[in-house]
């Protein structure tokens, strides 16, 4: 059984990392289904979306940038440096990057209606209040969300994957006890508090597992000879591009903030399920690749790097790319089951399952782009990689003016999906020119994916399978008319896929033997 899941899945701790996962997300999932009873889609948690947005901003900037380029750089000076100077040197790099992010805290909590007058110019005045007021409660949860994230890189720098990718578990289990003891009495606020504690908690178990472990030392931190010029060459192009990345995460609500009440939660409801696909794959396989693919570059083994990607990309394309596809012809029964209760209504779920289903249709570019970006970061690209997140940022900008007046909070959306594949084309292009490792190894794999996934869609939609599907339950379905409607309907297309894959993988090894 386990030979066989490596052939057809993923290496061991790949598989054991997923399925740690996999044991969280019904929490995730739970925890999302009560808020959206508790607080449905409205001013109240369009409110908590921009302020989340803007203290973990710096988690996902300064904490991302850390990963990309100190990760690599450590693996280099682990040959030439003992362990007493190499926990020097990351505690010396602790303090580089959690100053920026102090700082920045400052900010939000001293001055939190700025950054809303960027993020949320054309917000209600009272939403824009609210969320000034969330800030000044979130600002400090903050740098312990980037202590978190520097912590989780050093013990995957070290080989200790399966602790960082429970911490979900432990903050996923915190916020849903803090929203249920305290969401009748504090309301919308027990939000606030639920991300203070997880993110407390987070950092005294990593902190405490690393000092036990041997990962970190309490050392005086130093810097090695040259190292403050290298880091800093390696990090100013790796943090604009994961500025420009990040703030088009968040472009979208910006945008929604103008439009009816709800669209930014929409829109935050509809990246928890897709989240949850990016997440299972980002907290195993990317996290893994990435050590390995750094590994294999620093030692100059450029040929095991390639067929180390191209068998992960094959592995990658066939589950992702079919299974992206069925979850978004089954939007509309995901969001009735998931979140069609309480404060969430009829109209709320019309509005996601929209958007939802555009954002599916991103997923596995987003998937595939994540990796992408980890080979440049392993070959230390860093340039191209700025310019392509601004190509990224742009092109979502542009759709979003061009989409937004017709298709309102769903053409945001599609907006999102498009900008997506493009950027991933141009990535995997600009990729060829280095070292070959984009050569014949990412492009051939998903153009395929991609193919079969159109021919399959094509077959849905002209077969007349979607509107007998729709045709099964007629008026309002309940929810377990709606979750075998939406079985039926992944079944149908996940079972055409892989039966056009296996034939399309036959007639090319047919095709390419030598005559």
């Amino acid at each position: 059984m386990r030979n066989f899941l490596r052939r057809a899945l993923f290496e061991g701790e790949v598989i054991r990392l997923m399925g740690i996962t996999l044991l969280i997300k019904p929490i995730g999932v739970v925890t999302q289904m009560l808020l959206a009873n508790y607080y449905g889609a409205g001013r109240a948690y369009d409110a908590y979306a921009l302020a989340f947005f803007l203290i973990s901003f710096v988690d996902l900037t300064i904490g991302r940038v850390f990963t990309a380029a100190i990760v690599p750089y450590t693996i280099k000076l682990k040959e030439t440096l003992d362990p007493r100077r190499l926990f020097a040197f990351q505690n010396a790099t602790y303090l580089l990057f959690l100053l920026p992010g102090v700082l920045y805290v400052l900010l939000l909590f001293l001055r939190s209606e700025w950054p809303l007058l960027i993020a949320a110019r054309n917000a209600p005045p009272e939403t824009r209040q609210f969320a000034a007021r969330m800030l000044r409660w979130m600002a400090v949860p903050g740098i312990l969300l980037l202590l978190v994230a520097l912590l989780k890189s050093t013990l995957n720098l070290h080989r200790r994957f399966r602790l960082p990718a429970g911490m979900p578990l432990v903050n996923g289990l915190l916020f849903l006890a803090v929203v249920i003891l305290g969401h009748a009495r504090m309301g919308i606020w027990a939000l606030p508090l639920a991300v203070a504690v997880g993110a407390a908690a987070q950092a005294v178990v990593l902190g405490v597992a690393s000092l036990t472990g041997g990962q970190m030392a309490p050392v005086r931190p130093r810097l090695p000879d040259g190292a403050a010029a290298a880091i800093w060459s390696l990090s100013w192009m790796i943090f604009i591009s994961t500025t420009f990345q990040t703030v088009n995460a968040f472009l979208d609500k910006m945008f929604a903030a103008g439009l009816e009440a709800g669209s930014i939660s929409s829109i935050s409801y509809s990246m928890i399920v897709v989240n949850s696909g990016l997440q299972l794959f980002s907290l195993s396989l990317v996290t893994v690749m990435f050590t390995r693919m750094s590994e294999l570059i620093a030692s100059g083994r450029i040929g095991a790097c390639v067929d180390y990607i191209r068998d992960n990309m094959i592995r990658i394309s066939r589950l992702v790319v079919p299974g992206a596809l069925a979850l978004a012809l089954c939007s509309g029964e995901i969001v009735q089951v998931l979140y069609e209760r309480g404060a969430f209504t009829a109209a709320d779920t019309a509005r996601t399952s929209g958007v939802l289903m555009m954002y599916l249709l991103g997923l596995p570019a987003m998937i595939i782009n994540s990796v992408v970006t980890r080979i440049f970061h392993s070959l230390q690209k860093m340039k191209a990689k700025m310019w392509l997140a601004l190509q990224f940022l742009l092109t979502n900008v542009l759709g979003n003016i061009l989409l937004i007046g017709s298709l309102k909070v769903m053409g945001l959306a599609v907006s999102s999906t498009i900008a997506i594949n493009v950027h991933l084309w141009l990535s995997v292009w600009v990729l060829r020119r280095y070292d070959g490792l984009g050569r014949g190894s990412i492009l051939p794999v998903i153009s395929r994916a991609y193919g079969l996934a159109v021919v399959v869609w094509l077959i849905y939609r002209f077969s007349g399978f979607g509107a007998w599907a729709d045709a099964l339950f007629a008026g309002d379905p309940d929810l377990g008319q709606a979750l075998l409607t939406a079985a039926i309907r992944a079944a149908f297309v996940l079972g055409l896929y892989w039966i056009l894959y296996a034939f399309a993988r036959r007639w090319f090894v047919i095709r390419s033997r030598p005559r």
